[in-house]
């Protein structure tokens, strides 16, 4: 029996690599043509509920032209504040396509975070006005911080965030540490409405909500709208009624409908964003469009991120190796 390691990445480890996030937008935007092309495996992701308001998921994907592939256990239980916890946590193993041994397991929780923010930042370079100046953030978590900053990668005309959260702390922190990281002005604002008026994009990155927030008067015309929360954030005017509905995988989407997404109904599909990216269909055609792009979040993407980190540390010799089998049974 052969031996047979892995190479083991903790958090600390996958961020000491320091992927740009320049970089971690073009893996992704390369995984989603794959995905438009047809040659991604990425079936739509499995879970379980211990709680009403949390999730555990299972998300693998394999690339058949690239010869990559893994999954991701991730969680997301929004209490865990209270713990002292991270909201998300969770680990991807990544395995060679060729034998199925696993070839390295490491944290997700920064991969989840930038790959997130990357797919907002693809979406935009298609689907954004070229005028585009101002953006409306409702959520100035992770979410927030990470999407903004990708945002700016692909819309460099971008210049002013208006900001809302429930809480004020949050708020002002962001306020203070995003305005010189991304180099824009930022307006903390009173509400929701006063965020999202007269944006060019509006971008939703809150919890699980009771009731949805935007609503269909709030998404004016020519308006990208960006919902991270599976539909919950959008009132169901908003949504049908946008012009071009987008999203990663509409297999998948149609699941999250099935388990309670979309309470009002899911709107016709424009196109799937890997369909836009390969070039398969436009983006953006006209000034005056609203374009809504609920993106659930696909495998693909994580396992592109994924791979490039294994990639960069498989030879160091500064990581830990875990055993995984010596002898036969």
């Amino acid at each position: 029996m052969q031996h047979v390691e892995m190479l083991y990445l903790s958090q600390e480890d996958v961020l000491d690599i320091g992927l740009p996030l320049e970089e971690v937008i073009s893996l992704v935007e390369e995984g989603l043509r794959e995905h438009g092309l047809g040659r991604v495996e990425n079936p739509p992701k499995p879970g379980i509920h211990s709680k009403t308001n949390s999730f555990i998921h299972a998300m693998p994907a394999y690339f058949r032209r690239l010869g990559i592939g893994g999954i991701k256990w991730v969680s997301g239980y929004p209490d865990n504040r209270r713990l002292g916890l991270p909201q998300i946590l969770g680990l991807i193993v990544l395995n060679d396509m060729e034998t199925g041994v696993p070839t390295a397991v490491m944290d997700c929780r920064w991969i989840t975070a930038v790959r997130t923010a990357a797919v907002t930042a693809v979406t935009a370079k298609y689907c954004a006005r070229e005028d585009t100046e101002s953006l409306g953030v409702i959520g100035c978590g992770v979410q927030g911080r990470y999407n903004l900053l990708a945002l700016k990668q692909t819309v460099p005309t971008l210049s002013h965030v208006k900001i809302y959260d429930i809480n004020p702390g949050a708020m002002e922190r962001y306020r203070v540490e995003m305005s010189e990281k991304a180099e824009v002005e930022i307006t903390v604002c009173a509400d929701a409405e006063s965020t999202a008026k007269n944006s060019d994009m509006i971008l939703t990155a809150t919890q699980r909500l009771e009731k949805p927030i935007i609503r269909d008067e709030w998404f004016e015309r020519g308006c990208l709208g960006f919902g991270l929360e599976a539909s919950r954030a959008w009132h169901g005017d908003a949504i049908l009624n946008a012009d071009k509905f987008i999203t990663d995988d509409w297999e998948q989407t149609r699941r999250f409908a099935q388990q309670g997404a979309f309470p009002d109904g899911l709107p016709e599909l424009y196109a799937e964003l890997g369909t836009i990216v390969c070039g398969a269909k436009p983006g953006r055609e006209d000034d005056g469009e609203r374009i809504l792009a609920i993106n659930i979040g696909l495998a693909l993407e994580d396992i592109m991120v994924a791979s490039r980190i294994y990639e960069i540390a498989r030879d160091g010799d500064s990581y830990q190796r875990l055993v995984l089998m010596e002898r036969d049974i």
